[in-house]
Protein backbone atom coordinates (compact mmCIF):
# COMPACT_ATOMS: atom_id res chain seq x y z
CA UNK A 1 0.00 0.00 0.00
CA UNK A 2 1.04 3.16 -0.85
CA UNK A 3 2.26 6.02 1.97
CA UNK A 4 0.83 8.76 -0.18
CA UNK A 5 -2.32 10.48 0.47
CA UNK A 6 -4.90 8.54 -0.86
CA UNK A 7 -7.76 11.20 -2.59
CA UNK A 8 -11.26 9.78 -3.10
CA UNK A 9 -12.15 9.56 -7.56
CA UNK A 10 -15.14 12.58 -8.00
CA UNK A 11 -18.07 11.98 -9.83
CA UNK A 12 -19.77 14.72 -12.10
CA UNK A 13 -22.48 17.19 -11.41
CA UNK A 14 -25.62 15.52 -13.63
CA UNK A 15 -25.03 12.34 -12.50
CA UNK A 16 -26.08 8.98 -9.79
CA UNK A 17 -23.02 7.36 -10.03
CA UNK A 18 -22.07 7.91 -6.32
CA UNK A 19 -21.99 4.02 -6.15
CA UNK A 20 -19.91 3.32 -8.84
CA UNK A 21 -17.70 5.83 -7.02
CA UNK A 22 -17.99 3.77 -3.85
CA UNK A 23 -17.03 0.93 -5.37
CA UNK A 24 -13.84 2.27 -6.90
CA UNK A 25 -13.18 4.11 -3.95
CA UNK A 26 -13.15 1.53 -1.59
CA UNK A 27 -10.99 -0.24 -3.40
CA UNK A 28 -8.45 2.18 -3.99
CA UNK A 29 -8.01 3.06 -0.24
CA UNK A 30 -7.18 -0.76 0.18
CA UNK A 31 -4.90 -0.82 -2.74
CA UNK A 32 -3.64 2.46 -3.97
CA UNK A 33 -1.36 1.01 -6.49
CA UNK A 34 -4.36 -0.08 -8.76
CA UNK A 35 -4.89 3.07 -10.85
CA UNK A 36 -8.81 4.57 -10.15
CA UNK A 37 -9.14 5.08 -13.60
CA UNK A 38 -8.54 1.36 -14.54
CA UNK A 39 -10.96 0.47 -11.56
CA UNK A 40 -13.37 2.99 -12.65
CA UNK A 41 -13.45 1.42 -16.95
CA UNK A 42 -13.93 -2.39 -15.31
CA UNK A 43 -16.84 -0.98 -12.84
CA UNK A 44 -18.32 0.51 -15.72
CA UNK A 45 -18.10 -1.88 -18.40
CA UNK A 46 -19.18 -5.13 -16.12
CA UNK A 47 -21.85 -2.96 -14.96
CA UNK A 48 -23.19 -2.46 -18.47
CA UNK A 49 -23.61 -6.46 -18.62
CA UNK A 50 -26.52 -6.06 -16.50
CA UNK A 51 -28.08 -3.76 -18.82
CA UNK A 52 -29.76 -1.23 -17.22
CA UNK A 53 -27.16 1.72 -18.15
CA UNK A 54 -29.66 4.67 -16.78
CA UNK A 55 -28.68 3.50 -13.07
CA UNK A 56 -25.81 5.38 -14.11
CA UNK A 57 -27.84 8.33 -14.12
CA UNK A 58 -30.49 7.44 -11.47
CA UNK A 59 -29.02 6.04 -9.33
CA UNK A 60 -26.95 2.51 -8.34
CA UNK A 61 -29.43 -0.70 -6.44
CA UNK A 62 -27.33 -3.08 -3.77
CA UNK A 63 -27.96 -5.70 -6.28
CA UNK A 64 -25.87 -3.59 -9.12
CA UNK A 65 -23.19 -2.67 -6.38
CA UNK A 66 -23.15 -6.55 -5.52
CA UNK A 67 -22.33 -7.49 -9.37
CA UNK A 68 -20.39 -4.65 -10.27
CA UNK A 69 -18.12 -5.61 -7.24
CA UNK A 70 -17.88 -9.01 -7.81
CA UNK A 71 -17.14 -8.95 -11.37
CA UNK A 72 -14.60 -6.14 -10.09
CA UNK A 73 -12.98 -8.31 -8.20
CA UNK A 74 -12.59 -11.34 -10.11
CA UNK A 75 -10.32 -9.00 -12.42
CA UNK A 76 -7.92 -8.15 -9.94
CA UNK A 77 -7.78 -11.34 -8.69
CA UNK A 78 -6.75 -12.98 -12.30
CA UNK A 79 -4.60 -9.59 -13.17
CA UNK A 80 -2.70 -8.87 -10.16
CA UNK A 81 -0.89 -10.19 -7.45
CA UNK A 82 -2.01 -8.40 -4.64
CA UNK A 83 0.94 -8.38 -1.49
CA UNK A 84 1.25 -6.27 1.22
CA UNK A 85 4.24 -3.62 0.64
CA UNK A 86 5.46 -3.92 4.63
CA UNK A 87 5.31 -7.94 4.95
CA UNK A 88 5.49 -9.08 1.30
CA UNK A 89 2.35 -11.64 2.38
CA UNK A 90 0.16 -12.27 -0.72
CA UNK A 91 -3.70 -11.08 0.44
CA UNK A 92 -7.35 -11.10 -1.28
CA UNK A 93 -10.11 -8.67 -1.05
CA UNK A 94 -13.31 -9.63 -0.32
CA UNK A 95 -16.84 -8.75 0.44
CA UNK A 96 -19.48 -9.41 3.14
CA UNK A 97 -23.08 -8.14 3.17
CA UNK A 98 -24.14 -8.44 6.94
CA UNK A 99 -27.51 -7.48 6.67
CA UNK A 100 -28.57 -8.78 2.80
CA UNK A 101 -30.87 -11.43 4.69
CA UNK A 102 -33.89 -9.72 6.51
CA UNK A 103 -34.00 -11.64 9.57
CA UNK A 104 -30.10 -10.71 10.47
CA UNK A 105 -29.97 -8.51 13.49
CA UNK A 106 -29.71 -5.02 12.69
CA UNK A 107 -30.19 -2.50 15.85
CA UNK A 108 -28.66 0.91 16.07
CA UNK A 109 -26.01 -0.50 18.18
CA UNK A 110 -25.41 -3.32 15.75
CA UNK A 111 -25.21 -1.01 12.97
CA UNK A 112 -22.82 1.00 14.29
CA UNK A 113 -20.59 -1.58 15.79
CA UNK A 114 -20.21 -2.65 12.15
CA UNK A 115 -19.30 0.37 10.57
CA UNK A 116 -16.98 1.10 13.14
CA UNK A 117 -14.91 -1.73 12.62
CA UNK A 118 -13.85 0.31 9.17
CA UNK A 119 -10.34 1.27 9.20
CA UNK A 120 -8.71 1.32 5.88
CA UNK A 121 -4.72 1.37 7.20
CA UNK A 122 -5.76 -2.31 8.65
CA UNK A 123 -7.19 -3.09 5.55
CA UNK A 124 -11.28 -2.64 6.38
CA UNK A 125 -13.62 -0.38 4.55
CA UNK A 126 -17.55 -0.15 4.69
CA UNK A 127 -19.68 0.96 1.14
CA UNK A 128 -22.74 2.84 2.73
CA UNK A 129 -25.81 3.46 1.13
CA UNK A 130 -27.69 6.39 3.46
CA UNK A 131 -30.49 8.88 2.77
CA UNK A 132 -30.17 12.55 4.23
CA UNK A 133 -32.88 14.96 4.95
CA UNK A 134 -32.30 17.82 7.83
CA UNK A 135 -36.04 19.91 5.99
CA UNK A 136 -33.69 21.85 3.52
CA UNK A 137 -31.55 18.82 1.73
CA UNK A 138 -32.46 15.30 0.45
CA UNK A 139 -31.42 13.03 -1.27
CA UNK A 140 -29.95 9.35 -1.01
CA UNK A 141 -26.43 8.16 -1.36
CA UNK A 142 -23.18 5.96 -1.94
CA UNK A 143 -20.02 6.81 0.67
CA UNK A 144 -17.04 4.70 1.86
CA UNK A 145 -16.54 4.61 5.69
CA UNK A 146 -12.86 4.38 5.86
CA UNK A 147 -12.88 5.24 9.43
CA UNK A 148 -14.05 5.67 12.99
CA UNK A 149 -12.81 8.27 15.55
CA UNK A 150 -14.23 10.13 18.35
CA UNK A 151 -17.51 9.37 17.66
CA UNK A 152 -17.64 10.22 13.48
CA UNK A 153 -17.99 8.18 10.99
CA UNK A 154 -14.71 9.25 8.54
CA UNK A 155 -15.88 9.40 4.76
CA UNK A 156 -13.53 9.05 2.16
CA UNK A 157 -16.35 10.05 -1.00
CA UNK A 158 -17.61 10.79 -4.57
CA UNK A 159 -18.86 14.53 -4.02
CA UNK A 160 -19.77 17.23 -1.33
CA UNK A 161 -20.76 15.06 1.51
CA UNK A 162 -19.33 15.41 4.66
CA UNK A 163 -15.77 13.81 5.58
CA UNK A 164 -17.08 13.06 8.85
CA UNK A 165 -20.51 11.95 9.74
CA UNK A 166 -21.19 12.01 13.63
CA UNK A 167 -22.71 9.52 15.28
CA UNK A 168 -25.65 11.46 17.07
CA UNK A 169 -26.40 12.50 13.58
CA UNK A 170 -27.50 9.18 12.59
CA UNK A 171 -30.48 7.01 12.45
CA UNK A 172 -30.69 3.41 11.12
CA UNK A 173 -33.09 2.29 8.78
CA UNK A 174 -35.73 4.77 9.95
CA UNK A 175 -39.33 5.28 8.62
CA UNK A 176 -39.46 9.21 9.56
CA UNK A 177 -38.92 10.84 6.33
CA UNK A 178 -36.65 14.41 7.47
CA UNK A 179 -34.78 14.36 11.19
CA UNK A 180 -33.15 18.13 11.70
CA UNK A 181 -32.00 16.44 14.83
CA UNK A 182 -30.61 13.52 13.06
CA UNK A 183 -30.51 13.91 9.18
CA UNK A 184 -28.45 10.56 8.13
CA UNK A 185 -30.56 7.65 7.91
CA UNK A 186 -28.16 4.69 7.04
CA UNK A 187 -29.66 2.00 5.47
CA UNK A 188 -28.54 -1.65 6.98
CA UNK A 189 -29.53 -3.58 4.17
CA UNK A 190 -26.57 -1.07 2.25
CA UNK A 191 -23.96 -1.67 3.84
CA UNK A 192 -21.52 -3.96 2.46
CA UNK A 193 -17.73 -4.76 4.37
CA UNK A 194 -14.78 -5.11 2.01
CA UNK A 195 -11.52 -6.54 3.78
CA UNK A 196 -7.78 -7.28 3.05
CA UNK A 197 -7.33 -11.07 3.72
CA UNK A 198 -4.35 -13.37 3.40
CA UNK A 199 -4.27 -15.34 0.63
CA UNK A 200 -5.68 -18.75 0.22
CA UNK A 201 -1.75 -21.12 -0.66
Amino acid sequence: MSANRIKPAKQGHLDGACGFYAIVNAIHLLEPDIPQQELFNIAISTFIQDGNPMAFIEGTSRGTIKNVLSRLLEYIHSTYDLTDNTTNEPYRIKFSIPYWVKDNERSRKDVIDTLSQANYRKGAVCILGFGMNDGELDYAHWTVIKGFKDGCFNTHDSSGEAKKIDMDTIRVDSQQRKNSQRPYNFFSEDIFIIERVPAER
